[in-house]
């Protein structure tokens, strides 16, 4: 049977608006995720999420907020001067994972070291403290109760230990690192145990990731 030209020229326009109906909308659907680096080590969020707002000290008695946060990578663990172990333990590791990107001239992250103790943790106290380790190492310190909400906030758990006839006490903290973007969100997270090389090494792929995704 003929089919009349007319027809046909109907059918040959709803044809191809079905096709560029098709490619438009595959073009307005969101773009694939970035692939993820396999880590060991790191967990890294699908989406930053940006930081609690806080108002706390640094290590010179200066007023500090979330803007310490913004322009770099930074490494941030919260600990506090007394930490018999875990604490210096996991800042010499931090300074030594600096180092060794310093030496590969790879992007080094800032540290920042926010303490959980601040009845004892005076920015007197935490200045002299880490400047053992780097003097470049941000502190945070502050009253118990902005200290315990940032905490809080951040989903660091903490617990206050009894003191002992010598007034001295324990505080059990988290021991992960968090790593916040320069747009100061929180990235992605390093678990125990904090290895120089391996942080290093998926620091860099996690920094490589975020630049791809943004391109």
């Amino acid at each position: 049977m003929n089919i009349p030209r007319a027809q046909l020229l109907i059918v040959a326009l709803a044809l191809a608006a079905a096709v560029a109906g098709f490619v438009v909308a595959r073009g307005m659907l969101p773009a694939p995720p970035a692939a993820q680096p396999e880590l060991h080590s790191a967990t890294l969020l699908n989406a930053p999420r940006p930081l609690p707002d806080f108002s706390l000290l640094d290590q010179h008695g200066e007023v500090i907020g979330p803007e310490v946060f913004t322009g770099d990578w930074q490494l941030v663990f919260f600990g506090f001067t007394n930490c018999p172990d875990i604490c210096p333990m996991t800042l010499h590791t931090l300074t030594a994972v600096r180092a060794k990107l310093a030496s590969q001239g790879r992007q080094q992250p800032g540290v920042v070291f926010v303490s959980v103790d601040p009845e004892r943790d005076a920015p007197a106290q935490l200045a002299d403290y880490l400047a053992y380790f780097d003097t470049s190492i941000v502190g945070i310190t502050g009253d118990q109760e902005g200290i315990a909400k940032f905490a809080r906030d951040m989903g660091v758990a903490v617990f206050m230990g009894a003191e002992d006839d010598h007034g001295h006490y324990n505080v059990d903290h988290s021991t992960a690192v968090f790593l916040v973007d320069p747009a100061g969100r929180l990235s992605a997270l390093f678990r125990m145990p904090h290895e120089v090389d391996v942080m290093a090494d998926e620091f860099t792929r996690i920094v490589e990731t975020r630049v791809e995704a943004r391109g």
